[in-house]
């Protein structure tokens, strides 16, 4: 009894490891099919960060990533698209310092109130969480929620956050859910899909 049971979880096992072998091998043709049709700017391939790389990055600052964010960084590096999107990947020292960034939106969201204290609040939580992993051209900030992590879908709840702001008390700090896929949100963006005004300005995506 004890054989059969062992035996059926290493064919169990076996199978799971086929699944993710298929699932890793659809992702990277999906990426290179969608690189294909773009105009991207990468960094040298020799210097994209290797699995090993990223595990010691995630192992450091004691922080998982999207499976299909880590997939596009060993493919393609830190890099540019058309001049309207920057995306930073581990080894990168752009990487850390956008966290720096995201400390600064929240002392301005401190300093300049919205008026409405809970949802300055909420901003403010979001960004706490948040795992910076680029900014576009008109400076919205691409933000991971680390409080959203899911085993099923391996990744996060994205957001775009708006960088500069606010530096009055008049403005406000803009904040748009982008999904939960690293993956289309770059195809969508870089087939025009912008960030203002085709997607809503929510801070919650319920």
């Amino acid at each position: 009894m004890a054989f059969v049971i062992s035996r059926f979880f290493i064919i169990l096992l076996a199978a799971i490891f086929q699944l993710h072998l298929f699932r890793l091998k659809h992702m990277s043709n999906s990426w290179h099919e969608l690189m294909q049709t773009l105009q991207f700017e990468g960094e040298n391939a020799s210097r994209n960060p290797s699995e090993e790389v990223i595990a010691v990055f995630e192992q450091e600052h004691k922080i998982t990533l999207s499976s299909d964010y880590k997939e596009f960084c060993e493919l393609f590096g830190s890099g540019c698209f058309g001049n309207t999107l920057d995306i930073y990947c581990p080894g990168n020292s752009q990487l850390l310092l956008g966290q720096e960034r995201l400390q600064l939106i929240i002392n301005n969201i401190r300093e300049f109130s919205s008026g409405d204290a809970q949802l300055d609040d909420e901003k403010i939580d979001l960004l706490s969480n948040g795992f910076w992993i680029g900014i576009d051209s008109s400076g919205y900030c691409l933000i991971c929620d680390l409080g959203t992590y899911c085993d099923e879908d391996s990744s996060y709840d994205l957001y775009w956050v708006q960088e500069d702001c606010p530096e009055s008390e008049s403005l406000e700090c803009n904040v748009y859910y982008a999904g939960r896929s690293f993956f289309e949100l770059f195809r969508d963006f870089c087939n025009g899909l912008r960030i203002n005004p085709c997607l809503k300005p929510s801070y919650f995506r319920y």
